[in-house]
């Protein structure tokens, strides 16, 4: 017998948050050669063989990612040097079905996850104990774009992992180490790439002449290294960080990206952003306050990056580079948007009804709008996490009613709906 799926309590004028990443903690047991990866639906398949995993021991590889929360995500685990993808049998629960392309399938929720599977299996695992997270930082690299580049991946992942600059000469990544080791690593940076050159005479090598790299060694806490540039000088990041959320609407074509100099421009396509509605896409990145940054907006399988005319207010100006501008305040914002145009678009909740009371409940059969004032709703639209309308109907329906629709267990949608002249957008998952 099934239970209620899900119920939604909204107040009219209160603001449902967006929808945000999740650390997702990915660990693999028993794979059969190496190097491993973890590739999935989150970089809509676009960065085979996918991250590559470190090796944490007893067998265990782990890779942690921010992904989007409140979504049901498709994934595999990849390794060799080939590489090749694991083989998974589309009956298994754990997969989505598909004998064509037979997946793992996992609902993340609001909340940080880890998620540990036997190799080619559905059996769940626990990884031993003692991961710490290590923020590396690296103060005034001679070029662009930077990167880390360590033991713990076994010299595998050549230039390293990229590193963002958080502002004022300063790059940093978060990586997810096992505790109580010791590890070599180095900076490398350029498009060449090359690495720092380092004395093997400095005190914070490991005073080999011929593979002259950085020394560090973990204990058990979380830990931040910030190192100036080819010197054993240590540094400190005094710049405050905030939460930027960027949206665009209307772009003409999927996927979507932000693209930056918050990176140096060395990510291209840059950043994909997760669809929030039909047509409206949205990343956040955090980036330094008080600090200029140019980005735009890229689309499509190309990919190619939207158009702008320099004498726009919201550019730079520059006729052979022409970017958008932006300078962060002291806290977390908002800015929206609408593709190749400097025309914004709304910052405010799904959730724009200004008084009153709906309750709604959500199942697999449908969806029923419950209040005690208001009369019918005029339209209804639902979409998936695409951005693909699945559903629209345009007549109206009394409240109280239930509306028969078909949706998937697992799923998470967006609901829009104009009740008695008012719109509102509710994100719902439904779940057994």
């Amino acid at each position: 017998m099934k239970k209620l799926l899900l119920i939604l309590l909204c107040s009219f004028g209160w603001s449902i948050g967006q929808a945000q990443n999740v650390n997702v903690t990915f660990q693999v047991h028993s794979p059969d050669s190496t190097p491993v990866y973890v590739f999935g639906s989150w970089s809509n398949w676009t960065n085979w063989p996918g991250d590559l995993m470190t090796d944490i021991g007893n067998g265990y590889y782990i890779k942690s990612l921010s992904i989007p929360a409140s979504a049901t995500h498709e994934f595999l685990f990849v390794n060799g040097v080939g590489p090749t993808k694991e083989i998974l049998d589309p009956a298994w629960s754990c997969t989505n079905g598909n004998g064509q392309y037979t997946n793992r399938v996992v609902t993340i929720g609001a909340a940080d996850t880890t998620i540990c599977n036997d190799w080619q299996s559905c059996n769940t695992c626990t990884a031993p104990a003692g991961v710490v997270a290590v923020t590396f930082q690296v103060y005034q690299p001679d070029s662009t774009p930077v990167y880390v580049f360590g033991s713990w991946s076994g010299w595998q992942n050549w230039p390293g992992d990229l590193m963002a600059s958080i502002g004022n000469g300063y790059y940093a990544t978060t990586l997810y180490l096992p505790s109580s080791t010791v590890y070599e690593f180095l900076y490398t940076n350029g498009v060449g790439p090359t690495k720092e050159v380092l004395d093997p005479a400095w005190p914070c090598t490991n005073g080999n002449g011929q593979y002259t790299n950085r020394v560090l060694t973990l204990g058990n806490a979380d830990t931040v290294v910030c190192n100036a540039w080819q010197s054993c000088n240590t540094c400190t990041v005094a710049s405050s960080t905030v939460n930027v959320t960027f949206r665009v609407a209307s772009p003409d074509s999927l996927p979507v990206y932000i693209f930056g100099n918050w990176s140096n421009w060395g990510n291209w396509p840059g950043d994909m952003m997760t669809a929030i509605s039909a047509n409206t896409y949205e990343v956040t990145i955090p980036l330094t306050s008080s600090t200029p940054y140019e980005y735009l907006f890229v689309n499509g399988v190309g990919p190619t990056k939207e158009v702008l005319d320099p004498a726009w207010s919201c550019t730079n100006g520059n006729a052979q580079y022409t970017n958008r501008v932006f300078i962060p305040g002291a806290s977390d914002t908002t800015i929206c948007s609408i593709w190749s145009t400097c025309n914004t678009c709304s910052t405010a909740g799904l959730n724009s009804i200004s008084n009153g009371d709906v309750k709604i409940i959500v199942s697999k059969k449908g969806i029923l709008f419950m209040s005690s004032q208001y009369t019918q709703t005029s339209s209804i639209q639902i979409f998936d996490v695409t951005g693909r309308c699945i559903y629209n109907q345009e007549k109206s329906v009394a409240i109280n009613n239930m509306i028969p629709v078909s949706l998937k267990t697992g799923e998470m949608y967006l609901i829009r709906c104009n009740i008695d002249g008012e719109v509102a957008t509710f994100k719902a998952i439904i779940s057994e």
